[in-house]
């Protein structure tokens, strides 16, 4: 039976198991007990999805010593559906933070740790102003390292990341042909790639920062230069945009750039292929060897 909209809500392969979910989190009540920390509070993203199993609007409260509590701003149904974290609750504005903590008899919280590394200032004060009688330390460090550990659930989702990047890059001689443009064969990669499941967007350990799926360009446009801190960048569907496909037409015996993202249940595979229409000139195989050999 074809699966309504709204039922991959129930899909268990969807899901971060809890086992995963319990170890990170203890492992986080380790550190926190390690440095005198009463609780953690995290908010970005990538680490909200790491502890938790949802990205939905909330504000996840690890205690040092005590179960752990999601609050919820938007979409709490979802967010119970996705996290198999036991106390979840709604959170009507962050005003209500405080109260919150008293219900839970954390009044006595001293000290509170926060991801100082990705959290912006407007925000750090906010919380400043809402905890104003506790101390707020940085926690970033200890993340980073929990999450550097990888158990062999994220190395399998890592490796599948791997298997459908390589599955990608297989299909572009099939789809590439002389004087379509860039965007269009972009098109038709990541077509192929949501079909394999991938999520259309890339979400790296940053506040906000979430790429499209990756740069695909060819000729002079692979040396286009972009405001990204990226060795590529390419000239882009305009200047609000700014890197990754243009409109230009591909020719035979360029390179054709593909530097795409795969993303499996939020676990990334990133490499670059080099393709052409007809073999490169032998400057250009020249330059590659001569780049080989400095790698």
């Amino acid at each position: 039976m074809k699966a309504s909209l709204g039922d991959h809500m129930d899909l268990p392969d969807t899901h971060t198991p809890k086992t995963e979910i319990n170890t990170r989190i203890k492992e986080l009540q380790k550190r926190l007990q390690d440095r005198n920390i009463d609780a953690a509070l995290i908010l970005q993203k990538a680490d909200l999805f790491y502890f938790t199993g949802t990205i939905q609007d909330a504000h996840l409260f690890v205690f040092a010593n005590d179960h752990p509590v999601l609050l919820v701003h938007k979409n709490l149904n979802r967010a119970t559906k996705e996290s198999p974290l036991e106390r979840i609750e709604p959170l009507k504005g962050l005003r209500h933070l405080p109260n919150h903590l008293n219900r839970f008899q954390k009044s006595s919280l001293k000290r509170i740790g926060l991801e100082f590394d990705v959290l912006p200032a407007k925000n750090y004060l906010q919380y400043v102003k809402l905890f104003e009688n506790m101390d707020l330390v940085d926690i970033s460090h200890d993340i980073r390292q929990i999450r550097a550990i990888k158990s062999s659930y994220e190395i399998e989702c890592m490796q599948r990341a791997t298997r459908l990047s390589d599955r990608l890059a297989a299909q572009l001689p099939h789809l590439v042909h002389e004087n379509m443009t860039e965007l269009a064969l972009a098109g038709k990669v990541e077509a192929l790639a949501r079909e394999w499941g991938h999520p259309g967007i890339v979400r790296m350990r940053l506040w906000g920062h979430e790429l499209f799926y990756g740069h695909l360009m060819a000729g002079p446009a692979s040396a286009v230069g972009s405001y990204l801190a990226s060795p590529t960048g390419g000239e882009g569907a305009g200047p609000s945009i700014a890197q990754g496909a243009g409109q230009r037409p591909i020719k035979k015996h360029e390179p054709i750039l593909l530097d795409y993202v795969f993303v499996y249940r939020g676990y990334i595979s990133d490499h670059t292929r080099i393709f052409s229409i007809g073999p490169l000139s032998d400057d250009l195989i020249k330059a590659h060897h001569a780049m080989l050999k400095v790698q």
